[in-house]
């Protein structure tokens, strides 16, 4: 690894330490999105379960709920997330831990294993895959729901080009995308190589409408750190409202947020 992408790499985990307050407040979209894929979810009243990036634990909570024998456990990078977490009903049948999701603890420890959209956050796909694999036991179920790569400009794409135009490259020289978004193309391979085998896979081009621009800028702003990391206090407004108004040439028209959905179901290779 080079330098400048080990020092680039260092500040993206740096910032993954978000806002949990903030993020608790705009995250409908998150909610809605993980609720609606837990829906379908086989669970037995018995098992050990592993919420991967669970920020401020809603979902996490929702899944111990059906756990009546067993239990559930959030983890995420984030201190001020588990922060959240923990103060937001934990207790009974959900336990929070701050961990990467590339070293996860506990190893074949879980029957079930679920990640919903924060996997592409973490560049180091395949290690972090390697880590599901480590801790879910022989015959576990994993479920992987993130976005994905698409035809359409990413909103994370669209944040990068505004960081390396004139206004802000400067304050970004080095800074490599704190984020990928994996081809479903290529995922059974990439997760084949990791332990993984793809048991079900599917894409979903989805939209989502927050009614507003000062809406959608207030969502984005939760999840901007690594690129307002960069940049003063006062700057940071500005850059959201710069990347807010080239995504809607992406998207059509102000507040409506569009994405590509991937949710793929895999278990332990040879379990």
């Amino acid at each position: 690894m080079s330098v400048t992408r080990a020092r680039s790499r260092a500040y993206a985990d740096a910032m993954a330490d978000w806002d949990g307050e903030r993020y608790a407040q705009v995250s409908d979209l998150q909610r809605a999105m993980a609720t609606r894929a837990i829906e379908g979810l086989d669970l037995h009243p018995d098992d050990h379960l592993l919420d991967v990036g669970c920020g401020d634990g809603y979902v996490t909570r929702l899944l111990a709920a059906r756990l009546t024998a067993g239990y559930a456990v959030g983890v995420d990078a984030s201190p001020r997330m588990i922060t959240k977490a923990a103060t937001s009903g934990a207790g009974g049948r959900a336990w929070f831990l701050i961990a990467d999701a590339r070293h996860l603890p506990l190893r074949s420890r879980f029957d079930v294993v679920v990640s919903f959209n924060a996997l592409h956050w973490v560049p180091e796909q395949r290690q972090t895959l390697a880590s599901i694999a480590d801790v879910t036991r022989p015959g576990g179920r994993v479920l992987v729901q993130v976005v994905c790569a698409g035809e359409r400009p990413s909103l994370e794409s669209v944040a990068m080009d505004v960081a390396r135009s004139p206004r802000w490259a400067d304050r970004f020289a080095g800074f490599d995308a704190p984020f990928v978004h994996v081809d479903p193309g290529g995922y059974r391979a990439l997760a084949a190589s990791a332990g993984l085998t793809v048991t079900d896979l599917s894409v979903q081009d989805e939209n989502w409408d927050f009614g507003s621009r000062d809406a959608f800028a207030a969502w984005c702003t939760a999840g901007s750190g690594a690129w307002t990391g960069h940049l003063s206090p006062a700057d940071r407004p500005r850059f959201v409202d710069d990347w807010v108004r080239a995504y809607e040439d992406v998207s059509g028209r102000a507040g409506l947020f569009r994405y590509m959905q991937m949710r793929a179901s895999l278990t332990p290779t040879g379990g």
